[in-house]
């Protein structure tokens, strides 16, 4: 079993997941970036990450959240929507220093569950 605290970011841009990879590989985190659709057919496949970064503005940003309540989440939109307790919540235009804040902040935690 891998011990690395996996962070996956789901319908996010290819630039989060350069920045989130430049910056906490190094400090020995896996990140790893996924379509939602992708993620609907290989949910049984995926490990349980500790951290779930998923954009809200795609078509199916709700449904997916729904499928990672065993992971600390961070839900990213244009609009606020609820959120579960324990999730945070960023809005669009947000800024890569409070997203790596929130993430470091969250892998700090015990895994969720």
């Amino acid at each position: 079993m891998n011990s690395a605290p996996h962070v996956l970011v789901i319908d996010g841009t290819s630039d989060t997941e350069a920045v989130l990879k430049a910056v906490l590989e190094p400090r020995g985190a896996q990140v790893e970036r996924a379509r939602s659709a992708l993620v609907h057919r290989r949910a049984d496949d995926l490990a349980s990450p500790h951290v779930v970064v998923i954009d809200l503005d795609e078509a199916s940003g709700d449904a997916t959240a729904s499928r990672f309540g065993e992971s600390h989440r961070i839900l990213i939109g244009s609009v606020k929507t609820s959120v579960d307790k324990g999730d945070r919540f960023l809005s669009k235009p947000f800024q890569y220093p409070e997203l790596l804040q929130t993430i470091e902040d969250l892998l700090a935690l015990p895994p969720a569950g």
